[in-house]
């Protein structure tokens, strides 16, 4: 047997099997400037296109706004720019014609806005931090967010910023984690959420797993009674029965939050194989019906929400070991489920569980829906373009749009321009109809 130290590259891509690739130089072929004949660029200040302004885009649902032209999936593809990043998992957004995401540069963990005309860097935020783990490598989980000119960011260290979106100039900065916090293996890798004039996050911890944040001046408002280890669920927000929930979780539960105070209105179990953790973000199915859904052998369970004389109650009205999303949220599109089983996607009737085809392996990707479309980015870097509908599988086209290393990384789509990053570069094309 031989060793090569030094030599091989170690990654784990979602399967319980790693992936080992020769290290080289990055490849300067793969860099792409904007070409200055390229034609008129379509997002400005006075743009009517909507932002991807949050992690998995507007209301965390994967689901891509209207883009204002008509687009061509089956165009080859018209690179806008491509250019190199630092490591990370970290998503993208975009508000104007501003993007911003997290990378890791040596020792810093920055915060980078950059021109969606053509990539380049308009200001950075750097702080000394660095997380890293033998699963999931170096670099910064969270996704930052956009509301009203600011961005709001969560640092491997548990320290939320507010910053103004243009400039970058610090508006406050909160420290989130006590003394005695205990990281999650995979670290901090949950995405503060904005509700009115709050900003919540929901790292875990024994004092409160779930805190809010005054939008304006950073201060404190509440802290949640809910406690428990932290997971990689990001919190978000169900309507029910005509009500807004908080939805957060720790180890072993999902728990319906009141956003404005913090109290914990209902709890229904959760418990995964291994890990016990959520990833996988609950999706609303109906006014009283939500999706949760897990890799690690659990599958997917519809739950009914119902209020009772005593408060509230969930029931299980449907499993299903057909959709075992491990690190990709599903989607819904008119009563049917669309998500990556493990590394398959998969359709599922939403009212009954029913199975109704499963497709090709994309690896442990992200899933978003754009009209009647499902765009795929595969964890090695390839974009595949599915049809969401219920009575076949049919992939449209598929390419590769990044290095084929490991990309856990959330695209963004907005006025028919894609963004897509791993943990080496990241890109943009644009496949509005010529």
């Amino acid at each position: 047997m031989i060793f090569l130290s030094g030599c091989v590259k170690i990654e784990w891509r979602g399967g319980m099997t790693p992936s080992f690739k020769w290290k080289s130089k990055k490849d300067e072929s793969r860099l792409v400037s904007p070409d200055p004949q390229a034609g008129e660029f379509r997002l400005n200040d006075n743009s009517t296109t909507a932002d991807w302004p949050d992690f998995r885009g507007p209301g965390r649902r994967g689901i891509a706004p209207e883009q204002g032209v008509d687009l061509d999936w089956k165009n080859e593809l018209d690179t806008v720019w491509r250019k190199p990043i630092g490591q990370g998992h970290s998503s993208v957004i975009i508000a104007g014609n501003h993007l911003y995401t997290l990378e890791q540069q040596d020792e810093f963990e920055v915060l980078t806005c950059c021109s969606m005309m053509d990539g380049s860097v308009i200001w950075n935020h750097q702080t000394k931090d660095r997380w890293n783990d033998s699963m999931g490598g170096p670099g910064p989980r969270s996704t930052p967010v956009f509301s009203n000119g600011k961005i709001f960011y969560l640092s491997s260290s548990g320290k939320l910023t507010c910053l103004d979106a243009a400039t970058g100039e610090i508006g406050w900065e909160q420290a989130t984690l006590g003394p005695d916090y205990e990281y999650p293996h995979w670290g901090i890798a949950c995405s503060p959420l904005v509700i009115d004039d709050l900003v919540v996050v929901s790292p875990g911890g024994k004092a409160g797993a779930v805190k809010a944040y005054d939008i304006t001046t950073g201060e404190p408002r509440w802290t949640s009674e809910l406690k428990g280890a932290g997971v990689y669920l990001s919190p978000t927000v169900l309507d029910l029965l005509g009500e807004k929930y908080l939805m957060a979780a720790v180890e072993g539960k999902l728990a319906g939050l009141n956003p404005t105070n913090g109290n914990t209105l209902w709890e229904h179990p959760w418990k995964i194989f291994m890990i016990n953790a959520l990833i996988v973000q609950p999706l609303e199915l109906s006014d009283d019906i939500f999706l949760l859904s897990a890799g690690y052998g659990k599958g997917a369970e519809a739950i009914r929400f119902k209020k009772t004389k005593n408060g509230f109650e969930t029931e299980q009205i449907w499993k299903s070991k057909n959709l075992k999303t491990k690190f990709s949220s599903p989607i819904l599109k008119d009563g049917y489920l669309y998500g990556l089983s493990e590394s398959s996607l998969t359709c599922l009737d939403a009212s009954t569980g029913e199975l109704k085809w499963r497709g090709k392996k994309y690896g442990y990707g992200r899933i978003l829906l754009a009209n009647d479309k499902l765009l795929i980015l595969g964890n090695t870097g390839n974009f595949s373009i599915v049809e969401a509908k219920p009575d076949s599988f049919n992939e449209i086209a598929s390419r590769q749009v990044l290095s084929k290393e490991r990309c856990w990384n959330g695209p963004a789509l907005v006025g028919g321009y894609l963004v897509v990053r791993n943990g080496s570069e990241i890109a943009c094309y644009d496949f509005a109809k010529r």
